[in-house]
């Protein structure tokens, strides 16, 4: 009895371990959508669905420590479905407005506005959360903003009078399915309660994010043709690459660091590019995933030899193994378990990997914004439920291929750890153990082996010197710390 009592206990923990809200959300979704062709009102199950999606994303987006590139990719399904589901209820708007509809149509019409109006403000009140929003709503062909102005326009706000008349006609049971008639019947003023605002603040914030991005990609411009030597060092190594090619599996994360390239230094931390190595035709035959319709957008790249898929300044493109191993450093990891989901998973990163083809480069390099995105942006937004540490900087959340690698050395990382060569065409490649990796990383394992991040915490102190004046004098401590996801 103890024996089982634990057990449960441990299953429980670990479901609470590798399940997140998130997750409870997509499975939610999930169940909308396989419940479509059996419900009548899969379109409040749509709307209320989406609705809790907001409240938790203001919740979210508030003590968030990390980022998760599901949450993203909920919001935007989530939208999608409801667009869906809303067609016909915006036949009965267009009809209610146009002609005589029927109190059935017309109900259906309010309950349009009304389901509209809660998600409008759920999600567009809030800065951050609009702008993700806005941002999907890009991806979708502006779907989403058309929407609302087509919905919450102000002929639609003038007309509910005449649509509230009509439905009323409806049996009470009916007409309680409508806030509007609930609130009509109370004699609460409905004047204003189809409408959009205007956010001043959404125009300066896309002109400094314009004039930032604009800056980032010209200098882009500017730097990427400059290098110097010749080569990397992995690039003629036979026996190093043939090692690492070995190693590598579908969906694993390859890093690449270019010491004989400019833009290698202006990106923050050592690694300054990563990309996805999406198999060979052998391995995923082997997966008995290669005649899978998610793999058409890649399969004839991988008949190739072009198995690696990635975000450079100029689109997401791919590369065969040869010719971008040629750089000074590299290094791999893997997403704990992801070749031991299930295949419907292990296909559903594929296709969202799918989406990111033809994308435009992300110089901003905003996280949460997926229209445009960066190399590191594929694997955040593709991989699922899975936690990555983010940098703010200039007010918006960011990740790196470095952070993405040091994620290796949190605790309860996602990640587990391949290998780290580093170049050298005199001597030949050099195979690294984690530990050294996480030393050059600046991370110091424990006699435990787990991590922790080794820095300096530095302050400005006061200092009188013989003559007594008073100097600002810098001092710093070293220090280490555990960094969790």
């Amino acid at each position: 009895m103890k024996k089982s009592l634990c057990l449960l206990i441990l299953l429980l923990c670990s479901s609470n371990i590798w399940s997140s809200e998130l997750a409870r959300f997509e499975e939610n979704l999930e169940r909308v959508v396989i419940s479509r062709d059996k419900s009548e009102d899969t379109h409040q199950k749509i709307y209320e669905h989406t609705l809790n999606l907001g409240s938790y994303s203001l919740e979210y987006l508030w003590n968030r420590p990390n980022g998760n590139g599901l949450f993203l990719y909920i919001i935007k399904e989530s939208w999608q479905v409801y667009l869906e589901e809303s067609a016909p209820y915006r036949r009965d708007l267009k009809k209610s407005l146009d002609t005589v509809s029927s109190p059935k149509e017309s109900l259906r019409a309010l309950q349009l506005i009304e389901r509209t109006q809660a998600l409008y403000d759920t999600y567009m009140n809030n800065t951050e959360l609009r702008h993700i929003l806005l941002d999907q709503s890009n991806i979708l062909n502006n779907s989403i903003t058309e929407f609302f102005k087509e919905v919450l326009a102000h002929k639609v706000n003038e007309a509910l009078p005449v649509l509230i008349n009509r439905a009323k006609k409806l049996s009470e049971k009916e007409e309680s399915a409508s806030i509007i008639l609930y609130k009509s019947s109370r004699k609460e003023d409905l004047s204003n309660f189809a409408s959009l605002k205007n956010y001043f603040s959404d125009y300066v914030s896309t002109i400094l994010s314009r004039t930032t991005s604009g800056l980032s990609s010209g200098f882009g411009a500017i730097a990427g043709p400059i290098e110097w030597g010749d080569g990397g060092q992995i690039r003629d190594d036979q026996v190093a690459k043939d090692k690492i090619l070995r190693g590598l599996k579908p969906l694993d994360i390859i890093f690449e660091k270019k010491s004989y390239k400019l833009t290698d230094y202006t990106i923050p931390g050592y690694w300054g590019h990563n990309a996805v190595w999406i198999g060979t035709k052998d391995q995923l035959i082997e997966m008995g995933i290669w005649n899978a319709r998610e793999l058409d957008p890649f399969r004839e790249q991988i008949e190739k030899g072009n198995s690696i898929f990635e975000m450079r300044k100029w689109g997401t493109t791919f590369a065969e193994f040869n010719k971008w191993m040629d750089l000074d450093d590299y290094a791999q990891v893997r997403v704990k378990g992801i070749l031991k989901r299930s295949t419907k998973e292990i296909l559903k990163v594929y296709k969202i990997l799918a989406e990111q083809i033809g994308k435009n480069y992300d110089f901003s390099f905003n996280a949460d914004t997926a229209f445009k995105i960066t190399c590191s942006e594929i694997i955040y937004l593709s991989y699922g439920d899975v936690k990555w540490p983010l940098d703010y900087i200039l007010g918006r959340n960011t990740i790196t291929p470095n952070g993405m690698a040091e994620a290796i050395f949190y605790e309860n990382s996602p990640l587990e750890y391949i290998t780290f060569v580093k170049g050298d065409r005199k001597n030949g490649a050099k195979f690294y153990t984690k530990q050294e990796f996480g030393n050059l990383m600046n991370f110091t394992m424990l006699p435990n082996g787990s991590f922790v991040q080794r820095y300096k915490q530095c302050s400005v102190k006061h200092e009188r010197n013989h003559r007594r004046a008073i100097k600002l004098v810098n001092k710093c401590i070293n220090k280490t710390r555990t960094l969790r996801l």
